[in-house]
């Protein structure tokens, strides 16, 4: 599904971290992204996280979760990104437990 694109995320940023699943017919259910730069970065951050879902209104739909932090310069810092089919406990669930 999504592989090319996290391939593509993972060699042009080492340390980078994508998880994707689908349900059992194959179509697209989360898709989670940290780049390597937002993962290293949080170690000069306070350490709070704010924490978002905005529905996406284009043909594709669905929900972008996303979580921020910020620096000791008061400048906000993104550290994570989900797609998700919706905003719901389970995708929130997948979004704040992956390995």
């Amino acid at each position: 599904m999504l592989s090319a694109f996290s391939d593509a995320l993972i060699r042009n940023n080492p340390g980078t971290y994508t998880a994707e699943k689908a349900d059992d017919e194959a179509r697209f259910k989360f898709y989670f992204m940290a780049l390597a730069a937002s993962i290293d970065a949080w170690n000069y951050c306070v350490p709070v996280i704010f924490v978002d879902g905005a529905a996406m209104k284009n043909k594709f739909l669905g929900t972008l979760i996303s979580a921020c932090t910020i620096d000791d310069n008061s400048q906000i810092v993104p550290l994570a990104f989900a797609v998700v089919d919706s905003e719901n406990d389970l995708s929130w669930a997948w979004f704040f437990l992956k390995p």
